[in-house]
């Protein structure tokens, strides 16, 4: 596997997707659909959503985020027809090869009709 760092430079903007959804009590619980473990609970849509903005400027003071670009190939997997497993066994059979020449011949006779 191939490990490509990119180097560029962070960005002012992050554009997520808030979660919000009420709980038995009524109240907001809003969460970032793309960052585990945000979540707030507000008694108002706006407050959850004000409180969430708030939590995560105060998250990201304290982290980086670094880009990462992996190059790899997935591994061709063969798809092998399950009857090839039986291909050429009956090649040698002199019993074979006869019941093979008498069905040809019953259609020979039955396209002839």
């Amino acid at each position: 596997m191939n490990f490509l760092l990119v180097d560029q430079p962070q960005s002012e903007n992050l554009n997520l997707h808030i979660l919000l959804e009420r709980n038995n009590e009524g109240n907001v619980i809003a969460s970032f659909l793309e960052l585990p473990n945000t979540q707030v609970e507000a008694s108002t849509q706006e407050e959850a959503i004000q409180k969430l903005k708030k939590f995560l400027l105060t998250r990201l003071e304290k982290i980086e985020i670094i880009p990462v670009e992996i190059k790899f190939k997935l591994p061709q997997a063969e798809i092998e027809n399950p009857w090839i497993k039986f291909a050429g066994v009956f090649q040698d059979d002199a019993d074979f090869a006869e019941i093979a020449d008498n069905l040809r011949a019953e259609r020979n006779l039955v396209d002839e009709d």
